[in-house]
């Protein structure tokens, strides 16, 4: 491409100007230049099935409707409700359709009072109504490394989070498209906690590694966390059965002492109760009597549980037993012991989570031993590298 100007012509037009204000804008105002250059824009469901929402943006917001592209401005200081009605979005009596764009004259929306960057997509689905966070990749991570781990840990072990959680972000793009939205808020892709939970320690986390991502073989690898590994990571085939998986996701010994909140844990029910679990599920055990482990996998977790109850005996994946009690009561399939009663049943275990990936408190305690990012996340994927996405 030809330009038509001259060098030097333009030079001789350059009037001189004082750089110290230049500095204090670019020093104010930089971050925000930042989340608004982010190259790659992603959706998150915060809200879903409500019958209304509350909106407000403390400079203003408009809402543009995304068939008509009709623009209301809605002034700041106050809140406004939201609710379907014939299909569309009615906002203070201004009806749009289906699917309505609130675009901030600042920086956030608060839904429901929580504050979200950039922009917000409210969805009339059959009468109820759902919110979608419309959001740079780097501005999310800002808003969910929070709330996947202490922003008071070692800046190395929030580096590798802000990784390892971009990563998993630009390999599940897309992954709720059926549903208008590319990720949710919660603990199925990664919990997000919006403007309001940032931390200056894993925003600049997120800013020093900002689009790197794990790659293996020239794509984006496929990677998981979790809490605790209790010293071992598992390999994927015995959490979800994934036939064949990458060499970089099989379970491995970490080097760390273990001693964290999570490396003894005990959990009691009935077996009643445990019956009723089991009913609720779809399985016709009748009263179980007895709970025992029948194999193990190489990590040293639970495999495969066997009950013995009236019916007879029942062989359960230890995942799914998991899912069936809740991840917060069996905290993780390394279960060390089992003690069964005249009435209830102990589980004696360690860790916290599937063991999939890196483990958090791993990658803390390497952290605390001077490891930097790059070399936690070689240890917990190896083979793999880091580059920008």
């Amino acid at each position: 491409m030809r330009h038509n100007f001259s060098w030097f012509g333009t030079i001789k037009r350059i009037r001189t100007v004082p750089i110290l204000p230049i500095l204090f804008v670019m020093a104010v105002f930089l971050p925000v230049f930042l989340c608004a250059c982010d190259p790659q824009i992603i959706t998150i469901l915060i809200e879903r099935n409500q019958k209304s929402v509350n909106i407000s943006s403390p400079d203003g917001m408009t809402a543009a409707d995304m068939q008509t592209g009709r623009r209301v401005l809605f002034p700041k200081g106050s809140s406004y409700r939201a609710e379907p009605a014939a299909g569309g979005v009615k906002i203070r009596g201004e009806m749009f359709g289906a699917m309505v764009r609130l675009i901030p004259e600042g920086k956030s929306v608060r839904v429901n009072g929580r504050a979200f960057r950039d922009s917000i997509i409210l969805q009339n689905e059959a009468s109820r109504l759902s919110a979608i966070n419309e959001i740079g990749v780097e501005s999310y991570l800002c808003g969910v490394l929070p709330k996947e781990l202490s922003p008071s840990w070692d800046e190395e072990a929030l580096k590798a989070q802000a990784v390892v959680s971009r990563t998993y972000i630009m390999a599940n793009l897309g992954r709720f498209a059926k549903q208008g939205y590319d990720l949710t808020s919660c603990e199925n892709s990664q919990v997000y906690g919006g403007l309001d939970c940032e931390q200056d320690s894993t925003s600049e986390a997120v800013r020093v590694t900002a689009g790197e991502v794990i790659k293996y073989r020239g794509g984006i690898a496929r990677v998981y966390f979790h809490a605790d590994a209790a010293g071992h990571t598992e390999s994927p085939e015995f959490v979800w059965g994934s036939p064949d998986p990458p060499p970089y996701l099989k379970g491995r010994r970490e080097p760390v002492r273990k001693d964290t909140p999570y490396s003894s844990w005990e959990y009691e029910t009935s077996f009643e109760d445990l019956s009723r679990v089991f009913k609720k599920n779809g399985y016709k055990t009748g009263a179980i009597k007895r709970v025992v482990i029948k194999n193990k996998t190489p990590s040293g977790r639970v495999k495969n549980f066997m009950v013995y109850s009236a019916s007879g005996k029942t062989e359960i994946k230890s995942g799914k037993f998991r899912t069936m009690l809740g991840g917060r009561n069996i905290k993780s399939t390394k279960i060390n012991k089992i003690i069964n009663g005249r009435k209830s049943v102990v589980f004696t275990g360690a860790g916290w989570g599937h063991g999939v990936g890196m483990s958090q408190w791993g990658a803390k305690e390497l952290a605390e031993k001077g490891w930097d990012y790059k070399k936690i996340l070689r240890l917990y994927f190896p083979g793999t590298g880091i580059a920008k996405y």
